[in-house]
């Protein structure tokens, strides 16, 4: 196996997959020095705890105030300055460098995260006739489906897939799986026709953020037929519904009767 290598800076405009609900893909780009550039391949997030750095996975789930989470950038290659680098780390330590991000991958992603959320408000009103118990609602008063039983999510470039779980739980929160399920079809044609009407409708989007740490929280907000709308959310967006040409979603089987895949595909003008 290839060596491989992090470079941690002191600031960093790159975005870090998240390590406890790692939805986006992070970001790309490059690193240069001197008359170096060098590929950034992924990003992580890392913690500084008591002098120590743990990088993704091996962040405690319990951190302390002054426990300080970073991005570290992932390098697969150092572009053939492997020999120099073991015999003087000084070539790179302690440097002034520049990093840039690969903005054509950042605005995919970004819009693939947003129409994830709006996919999110068109699923909750397409299944909010199948509860039968009061649960909580989303901006636009709808039974919260996704929150109630969003498994797992996955964001890149143009498309994310939402993996949702429907199990004991769900229907002891008054859901109704099995009629759900079976209109299955008609609840998907529902969410694209309300995504196609909401598009045609340029809405604003803006993240608002307490800070710009990484675990401080950040909302997402937007405009649906009149109402705000805000969900929080770490991730970047696009700034407009009105740079997305067109976005379908469908609706498959999941690996059992629990669960369903939702794939969300967006075109940008």
């Amino acid at each position: 196996m290839n060596p491989s290598y992090i470079i941690i800076t002191d600031n960093s405009p790159f975005y870090p997959e998240n390590y406890k609900w790692g939805d986006q893909k992070s970001d790309i780009g490059v690193i240069a020095f001197s008359t170096h550039i060098l590929n950034i391949v992924k990003t992580y997030t890392a913690a500084v705890i008591d002098g120590q750095i743990y990088i993704d996975q091996s962040i405690s789930n319990k951190l302390n105030s002054e426990d300080k989470l970073i991005p570290v950038h992932y390098l697969e290659s150092l572009n053939g300055l492997e020999e120099n680098f073991i015999l003087d780390r000084k070539i790179i330590i302690g440097k002034k460098v520049k990093l840039s991000v690969d903005a054509e991958a950042r605005h995919k992603i970004s819009a693939a995260h947003s129409m994830t959320h709006f996919m999110s408000l068109a699923l909750n009103k397409a299944a909010n006739k199948y509860w039968n118990k009061n649960y909580d609602t989303d901006s636009l008063g709808n039974f919260n489906l996704d929150k109630a039983s969003i498994f797992k999510s996955s964001i890149s470039e143009l498309q994310s897939i939402d993996i949702y779980r429907f199990g004991k739980s769900i229907k002891k929160k008054g859901f109704d799986k099995a009629a759900f399920l079976q209109d299955i079809d008609s609840v998907n044609e529902e969410i694209n026709l309300t995504l196609k009407n909401w598009l045609s409708v340029g809405s604003e989007i803006q993240v608002e953020y307490i800070s710009k740490n990484i675990e401080d929280l950040r909302l997402w907000k937007s405009t649906v037929e009149n109402h705000p709308v805000v969900i929080p959310c770490g991730g970047t967006h696009i700034k407009n519904t009105e740079e997305i040409k067109d976005v379908k979603v469908e609706i498959n089987s999941g690996e059992s009767d629990e669960y369903i895949e939702i794939i969300t595909h967006c075109k940008l003008r």
